[in-house]
């Protein structure tokens, strides 16, 4: 199965934004034009370039003839995805739904009132499409919010990923965090694109932050529901650093979640695999779900199988994948924290 890449950026192992002038007039020589932007932001020690009209991976292949020096600085930027997205060609029951289902059925919003003095309200950040505004997050009151904004933080946090117009995946895995946590605040970190796709420069971008961010404001659980697919371990330095970034916050004592994965297979996902994050699969016990994957490699098993919760921007729905049963256990995490 060929390595999902992103036709928009690659990653260049330097710090000189000069260098990317000479890989321009090099693939120039060779008719390719100039397809190489001026990077705005980094991914570790590494500058993400922007491509336009033009194959990242030709471009690789072209270097790596004409120049394989300049090609052994440069990468492809990894595609993670959301599985919930993937799902295809498996048959279970007429209650199961690949695509949100919406639904009559709502319950109330789930009661909450301040905590005691000695009490914080944890929070737990969403790796994921942007969460949306809906009846069950309330803006009041304004100092003490449900839902948290990276763009918004007093270090902010911009997302190199457009602004998802309807965001049902994140807004539906905030419904359910807020179901298993009334007390929580969801900060919602904007990482993956309407079609469920994570570049995974954006990821280490976001955890770095993540990182600078905890050092000064609250930050207690971290959901991820994407991964690359089962077994993919190319390019292992990238994969290092993301590990990197997590293992920091999970030495701070941040609790890291992400989803198993929905192909129904036992080789292990990352960043689900990595020894600080509790994989979860949907199922309950030791018993999977038919779509979810599954191995020794999988620490919790939870509901995640035509789960009811909210959309925006004031509707119900039932969706399934491991997405769910991976923001169903971060509730189970998301406790008050004594200060």
């Amino acid at each position: 199965m060929p390595i999902p890449y992103s036709p928009d950026t690659i990653l260049l192992d330097s710090a000189e934004p000069a260098d990317v002038d000479k890989l321009n007039d090099v693939l120039q020589d060779h008719d390719l034009g100039r397809p190489l932007g001026q990077a705005s932001r980094t991914a570790a020690a590494r500058l993400v370039v922007p491509v336009t009209e033009a194959d990242p991976a030709v471009l690789l292949r072209t270097l790596e003839t004409a120049e394989p020096a300049a090609a052994a600085k440069m990468r492809l930027d990894a595609v993670y995805h959301n599985g919930t997205f993937r799902l295809s060609g498996k048959e279970i029951g007429h209650a199961f739904a690949w695509a949100p289902v919406a639904v009559a059925e709502e319950h109330p919003v789930p009661p909450w009132s301040p905590l005691p003095p000695n009490l914080r309200r944890p929070v737990v950040a969403l790796l994921d499409s942007g969460v949306r505004p809906h009846p069950w997050f309330p803006e009041t009151p304004a100092d003490d919010p449900f839902l948290l904004y990276a763009e918004s933080a007093p270090l902010p946090w911009i997302s190199p990923v457009t602004p998802s117009t309807t965001s049902e995946h994140a807004t539906f895995l905030a419904g359910l965090i807020r179901a298993a946590a009334p007390s929580a605040q969801i900060l919602s970190v904007p990482v993956m694109s309407d079609q469920g796709t994570v570049n995974e420069s954006t990821v280490v971008n976001a955890l770095e932050w993540l990182n600078k961010y905890r050092a000064d404001q609250s930050l207690d659980v971290v959901c991820m529901a994407f991964g690359r697919r089962p077994g993919d371990m190319s390019d292992e330095p990238l994969l290092r650093e993301i590990e990197n970034q997590l293992r920091s916050l999970s030495d701070a004592g941040v609790a890291l979640v992400a989803s198993a994965g929905n192909d129904h297979q036992a080789d292990p996902i990352y960043p689900a695999a990595f020894d600080m994050v509790t994989a979860v699969g949907a199922g309950f016990g030791e018993y999977h779900a038919t779509f979810s994957n599954f191995g020794d490699w999988v620490n919790r098993y939870r509901d995640g199988v035509d789960v009811l919760s909210i959309l925006p921007p004031d509707r119900w729905a039932r969706w399934s994948g491991t997405s769910f049963a991976a923001a169903n256990f971060a509730g189970d995490l998301a406790r008050p924290q004594v200060i």
